[in-house]
């Protein structure tokens, strides 16, 4: 069997919350994989104190085991809350202490390096955590997570795993970069720090060139954190939300994001996804009802990986209308009306399976325009 099972593991976590700037949905399938190694985070507030007016989510992808992944979802977060506070209480040069901080009051630069600071102590203490109680684990993960106020938008990125930010037309603003061994700079990296890449991996091995944990490839004291064969470096961008040109007027309005492991990349495209997601929206309200489709379509698209996605709704997001919700409707009953149709018309009801009954549905729909234009954008017939 190795590291998959002889049947997916279909069965779903989710949660969802809001406050009164967002709200989020989250989805996660073990499928083919022998274990989950997937981890989340999902705080509404980031603290009581100068960050309550922040949110923070993240999607944790591990590998060779949970525990990286799992110990960054817990902990995380408030390695960087105590990075930024100490910005912050450097910064107030015998001021009042500020409250409620908003992003524009702080410099990006300072704020960057404060949140790479939290990477490398959360990094260091893991490793020491690690030595003493499980010395023989080797695993790692990616991190792709995000910072929320009411200005901008920060993310923060170590890995392969994505995020998309969405307008509410559906334009990709923003995609995270994957961290990838045949990257030119991080190539370069591990090659000064004695590694080579082969087929694509670290030293042959590792598919990513830039994670938590792994610390058998973090192992030269002569070199800093960021330099090292795998780096644990977050790279972080910045968008401002609902930008105004110099006329004073409203460009797209950022409408969500969408944080997700490999698993879900592997089989589709940032446009598609962002196309699919903005279009279920138009139809249904419930976000993890929007996961789980999402879900539920990867796997059908081939995705052999563990996979995990959440996606977080600002106010500008599509509301359902009528219109789009009776389309779907129609197509889901022309649907069930087409395969009920094909079943009963073959006499040895006994030997057809599902997929062949499907593609018979597909091939017999996909010549009728109406029924080709009523398709969920970004996913298809593979996606009903």
């Amino acid at each position: 069997m190795g590291q998959f099972l002889d049947k997916p593991k279909t069965e779903k976590h989710n949660s969802r919350g809001k406050n009164d700037d967002i709200r989020y949905g989250l989805g996660s399938m073990q499928g083919w994989r022998v274990d989950m190694e997937d981890a989340h985070a999902t705080i509404l507030k980031l603290d009581d104190n100068y960050w309550s007016h922040w949110s923070y989510f993240g999607v944790f992808d591990g590998h060779a085991g949970f525990r990286t992944a799992t110990k960054a979802a817990e902990k995380l977060h408030l390695h960087i809350v105590s990075s930024l506070n100490t910005l912050v209480q450097d910064n107030l040069n015998g001021k009042s202490p500020l409250v409620n901080i908003i992003s524009s009051q702080l410099d990006f630069n300072k704020f960057e390096m404060a949140i790479k600071d939290a990477y490398f102590k959360f990094d260091n203490e893991w490793r020491e955590e690690n030595r003493i109680n499980n010395p023989d684990d080797k695993s790692g993960s990616t991190a792709i997570s995000c910072l929320i106020d009411t200005e901008r938008v920060f993310f923060l990125n170590v890995g392969d795993s994505r995020a998309i930010l969405v307008s509410n037309e559906g334009r990709v603003l923003l995609a995270t970069k994957d961290h990838k061994p045949s990257d030119q700079i991080e190539r370069q990296r591990i090659q000064e720090a004695g590694g080579t890449v082969l087929i694509q991996r670290v030293n042959g091995s590792l598919a990513v060139s830039r994670a938590l944990g792994d610390f058998e490839y973090k192992n030269n004291s002569n070199r800093r954190p960021d330099q090292q064969l795998v780096s644990p470096e977050p790279e972080v961008t910045c968008h401002t939300r609902n930008l105004t040109t110099d006329s004073g007027k409203q460009e797209e309005q950022t409408a969500l994001i969408v944080l997700a492991c490999d698993g879900i990349w592997d089989v589709m495209t940032n446009e598609e996804l962002a196309a699919y997601v903005l279009g279920r929206m138009h139809v249904t309200n419930d976000l993890n009802e929007i996961c789980n489709s999402v879900l539920d379509m990867c796997l059908y698209k081939g995705s052999k990986d563990n996979m995990s996605l959440i996606i977080i709704a600002f106010k500008g997001a599509p509301i359902p209308s009528p219109e789009w919700k009776t389309k779907d409707e129609t197509l889901n009953n022309e649907i069930r009306k087409k395969t009920l149709e094909i079943y009963n018309r073959n006499p040895n009801k006994t030997t057809l399976d599902s997929n062949t009954i499907w593609q018979q549905v597909v091939t017999s729909l996909n010549e009728q325009p109406s029924i080709r234009e009523a398709l969920p954008v970004g996913g298809g017939f593979i996606s009903k």
